[in-house]
């Protein structure tokens, strides 16, 4: 085929063959050409788009638009697209909407920030909030991110769970929500500690490290705001660092809370997670709150129920059901936590522990393994690790494991008389690794030791041990039960502090037990006439001082507090009868105190051994003769002992006291048991002289002293303060038993 003539260009006059006759350019022509001619378009579309924007705001100059123009779309294919659709749909300026390209949308916020009034910013096509649109929806409608996250659910095929979030999906196209996807990946060594865990790869060295790790190493800078030294959230304008405290308090928003009218961001909107169908802020905004389907509480819900699960409250979600690798019970736990493998909370626990009470060869003595079998085998060992470092008990016992190789008494003595110590002892004597004793008389012993202690002469000091040692401790009398009482030791204890507060009383009149005289005496019980007159009566006895006057016994008054009746009777109706006033333990010792008049220490040292179930009711064994106890306390005073829910004291519980305590194996202390009475409404002195008024004038003195469990002398001084005359009661019961005839 003949190749055509060359033709000359039209602008450089230069032949070029293979073009048609005619208006004829060269290819470099050709380009030329048509720059100018996109030039000249743009140009008309810039002057277009400016005119626009002048008349909705006369303050703006052609100028400012075209910085802003260059500054949002500075690439030529972006720059021409977004004047072409300024210029051809000039509507979408004020129109608002969500019809219109990502780079539009851009331009409006910046104009928008740029000060340029008239301007109507894009909303969402869904929330028709004012936001970045960056997602499209159907129709061409665009969408912004927290909408299209929204949407982007569906049902995960590796939980089985609905509406959930699409984090990725498998080989096969398989939706797979992000906590699935995590469990899916396989933990491997950080790059920064070492440790088995899900990595995140750096963009700094392209290396992989844990969440921990990399929240280490992120930059930080002192924040322009708050000028603390932090990580960096935001830029301000200027470029200087904002942190995330102050970028979350520096958000601005024109929503509107339905519930208390404040403008600022939401927490929730209506048809979303409020029940009430409001926008509310994160103020008022409420948790619902439903029944968790794991250990049935009321609380709120992390994990919504779905058609094969229940709703999981944020506790048991946090810890789940787990099969532990180490002892392989199905028990609360993590999943990854020992090398990647499933570890239950007793496991955990145990481990610490043995960490902490091991010695320099790693071993545990025999007593203290015990010891920590019972820390670990209650019902809640998550409470271990997470009060790990306010449980004074263990520091104590690591601390006394590490100093010393044998335990004792004596060094939980030289810890003090606090709770902490208090609680250990009580484990160590339950579990045998410390032996038995009476801790209110071993106390006892140890306050006499030390006011003894406070008195400087010596002779005086000797008496003062004799009269302690042999007159108070060795005559006071212990409880059924061989054990000193706490109110016999408190007694015990003023009256050898009373003791020595004689003998300081001599010693400020310079003045000895031996040069004591009848004056160093009236003027002692002139400022005290009732105190230290047994320890001056015992020197008289015993031949220490020379032959002194001392006043006789004073007679007992009347009982000087009690109830009003009314009252009385009225909080006995509503221990007995309302199930909701009280515990079961604090109605049945409130019954006892009010009906009985029962001293508190009496109460808590009750055993199941005191009470005996026949055919004509319930007994309870106060005193000599058993009582028969009215209904309903009969059914309460079955019903105990109630176990304590948790903790060594539930775990080394001795099961014959009615009143278990805090401490493991011991029973409550009475003045526990008295603040609870009060917070009732009960006082425990007025209350029993009330009860014992009313018994002593309703019963003669020998009955209800067998069975309240006082002396018969007690039972008739009582009777006295009632008014009452049971002298004749024999006789009266001695004619009650003949038989009548009739006249």
């Amino acid at each position: 085929m003949p190749r055509p003539e060359a033709q000359p260009c039209s602008d450089c006059g230069r032949a070029r063959s293979g073009r048609a006759p005619g208006v004829l350019l060269c290819r470099c022509h050709e380009k030329r050409r048509a720059a100018e001619k996109l030039a000249a378009n743009r140009s008309a579309q810039l002057a277009t788009v400016a005119r626009l924007i002048v008349e909705l705001d006369q303050t703006v100059t052609p100028d400012q638009v075209e910085d802003l123009l260059a500054q949002v779309a500075p690439a030529a294919h972006a720059h021409t697209l977004l004047l072409g659709h300024l210029a051809n749909h000039p509507a979408v300026l004020t129109s608002g909407g969500s019809s219109m390209p990502k780079l539009v949308g851009e331009f409006l916020y910046a104009a928008i920030d740029a000060g340029i009034a008239g301007l109507a910013a894009p909303s969402c096509a869904l929330c028709h909030r004012p936001r970045p649109l960056f997602h499209t929806h159907d129709d061409g409608q665009r969408i912004c991110t927290t909408c299209y996250s929204r949407l982007r659910v569906a049902t995960c095929s590796g939980c089985g769970r609905e509406n959930q979030r699409i984090k990725v999906r498998t080989s096969d196209g398989s939706p797979l929500c992000p906590r699935c996807h995590d469990h899916a990946r396989q933990p491997e060594a950080c790059a920064g500690c070492g440790q088995l865990r899900l990595l995140k790869r750096s963009t700094a060295d392209s290396l992989d490290y844990c969440r921990g790790c990399q929240s280490r190493r992120s930059p930080t800078e002192p924040c322009s705001v708050c000028g603390q030294d932090r990580r960096v959230n935001a830029r301000a304008a200027d470029g200087s660092a904002v942190c995330t405290t102050c970028y979350a308090k520096s958000r601005t928003s024109t929503d509107v809370c339905h519930e208390c009218g404040a403008v600022g961001p939401l927490n929730a909107r209506a048809g979303g997670r409020t029940a009430t169908g409001k926008d509310v802020c994160i103020r008022c905004y409420r948790h619902p709150k439903r029944e968790c389907g794991i250990c049935g509480r009321a609380r709120r819900v992390a994990l919504k129920a779905t058609g094969t699960s229940t709703d999981v409250c944020p506790t048991c979600y946090q810890a789940p059901m787990i099969d532990c690798s180490v002892c392989g019970q199905h028990a609360l736990g993590r999943r990854t936590t020992k090398e990647g493998q499933p570890w239950c909370f007793a496991c955990q626990a145990t481990e610490r522990i043995d960490q902490l009470l091991a010695a320099a060869d790693r071993s545990i003595p025999d007593g203290l393994k015990d010891v920590r079998d019972v820390l670990v085998a209650g019902p809640r060992p998550r409470s271990i690790l997470s009060n790990w470092n306010r449980i004074g008990s263990l520091s104590l016992l690591a601390k006394l494991a590490r100093e010393h190789t044998d335990l004792t008494h004596e060094l939980l003595d030289a810890e003090g008389n606090r709770f902490s110590v208090n609680y250990l002892r009580a484990v160590l004597v339950a579990t045998g690794a410390l032996p038995a004793r009476d801790e209110n008389l071993a106390r006892l012993h140890r306050f006499a030791a030390r006011i003894i202690a406070e008195v400087s002469y010596a002779q005086d000091r000797q008496n003062l041990s004799r009269y302690a040692r042999w007159h108070v401790i060795a005559r006071v009398q212990v409880d059924r039960h061989g054990q000193l009482g706490h109110g016999a030791a408190d007694r015990c204890r003023q009256e050898i502090r009373a003791a020595q507060r004689f003998i300081a009383h001599l010693a400020d009149r310079n003045r000895i037990i031996g040069d004591c005289t009848q004056a160093d005496i009236d003027a002692w019980l002139t400022k005290q006439p009732d105190k230290g007159i047994r320890f001056v009566r015992w020197l008289r006895d015993n031949g220490h001082v020379g032959d002194v006057a001392l006043p006789g016994p004073v007679p007992k008054a009347g009982p000087r507090t009690h109830a009003n009746p009314d009252e009385h009777w009225a909080l006995v109706r509503r221990m007995l009868h309302d199930e909701h006033s009280a515990s079961v333990e604090d109605r049945v010792a409130a019954c006892l105190v009010l009906l009985y008049a029962q001293p508190l220490a009496k109460i808590v040292a009750l055993t199941v051994h005191d009470i005996n179930t026949a055919e004509d009711g319930t007994y309870l064994r106060l005193g000599t003769e058993p009582l028969l106890l009215i209904p309903p306390l009969d059914a309460l005073v079955t019903a105990l002992p109630i176990a304590k829910p948790f903790g060594a004291a539930r775990t080394l519980a001795d099961p014959r006291w009615l009143f278990p305590g805090k401490n493991a194996g011991q029973h409550q202390h009475p003045t526990s048991l008295m603040g609870r009475l009060n917070r009732l409404g009960i006082t425990t002195r007025a209350s029993r002289n009330t009860a014992m008024l009313h018994l002593a004038s309703s019963v003669p003195p020998a009955v209800f002293a067998s069975l309240i469990g006082i002396s018969a002398g007690a039972a008739t001084k009582w009777t006295e303060h009632a008014g009452g005359n049971w002298t004749t009661y024999a006789a009266v019961r001695k004619n009650s038993t003949r038989p009548r005839h009739n006249d």
